[in-house]
């Protein structure tokens, strides 16, 4: 997540940098659909309200908050939102309503495609096929991998 303060704003536009939520749905007819999540309930809700901020802040700025939730499991969320208040209603609004169950759909489905189930989170996925052992070396490199990602594929 330290990616969001490297990357200048006019960048967003070329070249699309994404997170998603790793979500795992389970659907059965006439019931209710069953969340899955890593590390129980509170996950899946924390899942949620991240996707909510994606979708309801601009990038730069629901990357921070992101960021700031993502650095302890009780980080709270009005904290983050500090420098950010005006957009807290909507993202609330948004995680606790149809808008927020319909992104945890989406991004379940994102889930899935890079691979079912997801062996390690966070996953880092770039114009490429998902590669279990490229894990390590974006982890541990992230920002020479995405360098060289950039570079490629702008011909720098």
């Amino acid at each position: 997540m330290i990616l969001y303060r490297h990357i200048p704003e006019r960048t967003y536009k070329i070249l699309p940098v994404s997170f998603h939520p790793p979500l795992q749905i389970e659907e059965h007819p006439n019931e209710e659909p069953k969340y899955h999540c890593q590390h129980g309930p509170r996950e899946c809700q924390l899942n949620i309200l991240h996707g909510c901020i994606l979708k309801k802040l601009p990038p730069k700025k629901a990357f921070s908050v992101v960021a700031c939730l993502m650095k302890n499991f009780r980080t709270s969320f009005e904290q983050c939102m500090e420098e950010h208040e005006s957009f807290q209603t909507s993202v609330v609004n948004c995680s606790q309503g149809q808008q927020g169950a319909k992104l945890f759909k989406e991004f379940a489905n994102e889930t899935d495609n890079v691979h079912r189930p997801l062996p390690f989170v966070p996953t880092i996925v770039a114009d490429e096929p998902y590669d279990y052992y490229e894990q390590d070396d974006w982890l541990q490199h992230f920002d020479r991998k995405f360098r060289e990602r950039y570079e490629a594929k702008f011909v720098i």
